[in-house]
């Protein structure tokens, strides 16, 4: 009886053990992506209406989510650190107005932090956040802005001279009119490649974000950080909250350590 005993102790210890190292290896920092917040919001599935971002927002505030800036995710992956639970990171791409008009007031009502990467020639056009919101977000100290390069062009397309001055007269453009350092990257459609990455680096981000990273990707790189896209089937809190787990990109991707 006493053998069948110590036995059993030693299974479920295994199945613990094993559990923690599986909940350990599986976990990955949620960078959430958010496109448009709009009225119009069935134009796409990355559009939201601002009713399910208000909504995602209390969830997050209300659970007590640890809400953290791009800057400081990046350095827990650089680190191998692992965050407090429930950690996750907001972005928003591309620097559409209705980020300023919906999305904005709800980050500032609940105290969110979010990463708002723009394209340097679509600011001020119609449809898209003007220098005078970009500012006002920016002096908040709740929306850091983002380089989303000058034109967002398909980087994989572009020899290396082409990429070089994509970021860096974004950066270059960003800084002087805002008059803060702009040290965040997003890549136009989420595509890159090494060349990309590198260029990154050397140009002074200290991170850049894509989106699905795919198989062959390690977590553990920084100019490589993938997302996890908010879209129209997020309206279901119950989605939404696995998103936010930390464990939603590996049953997706199962990208290596």
């Amino acid at each position: 009886m006493k053998k069948r005993i110590i036995i059993a102790i030693l299974v479920v210890g295994a199945i613990i053990a094993g559990g923690a190292i599986f909940a350990r290896n599986a976990y990955f920092l949620p960078i959430l992506m958010y496109h448009s917040v709009d009225i119009n919001d069935k134009i796409t599935n990355i559009f939201i209406s601002p009713g399910s971002f208000e909504r995602q927002m209390k969830f997050l505030h209300k659970n007590n989510y640890n809400v953290i800036s791009l800057s400081e995710a990046a350095d827990y992956i650089k680190n191998r650190r692992r965050p407090p639970y429930r950690t996750v990171a907001i972005t928003f791409d591309d620097g559409y107005y209705n980020n300023y008009e919906y999305a904005y007031p709800v980050l500032k009502r609940y105290g969110i932090k979010a990463t708002l990467f723009v394209i340097v020639d679509k600011i001020g056009q119609p449809g898209w956040v003007g220098w005078k919101e970009l500012e006002e977000m920016s002096d908040s100290g709740i929306i850091t802005i983002g380089s989303h390069t000058k034109t967002h062009p398909w980087l994989t397309g572009l020899s290396i001279e082409g990429i070089k001055n994509e970021f860096d007269a974004s950066k270059r453009i960003l800084e002087e009119k805002l008059g803060k350092n702009i040290d965040l990257l997003c890549y136009p459609m989420g595509e890159y490649d090494r060349r990309s990455e590198d260029i990154a680096n050397r140009s002074g981000y200290i991170c850049a974000v894509g989106t699905n990273p795919g198989r062959s990707s390690s977590v553990r790189d920084i100019y490589a950080m993938g997302r996890i896209k908010i879209s129209d089937s997020s309206d279901n809190l119950f989605i939404f909250w696995f998103e936010t787990t930390g464990y939603y990109k590996y049953f997706k991707w199962g990208m290596r350590r």
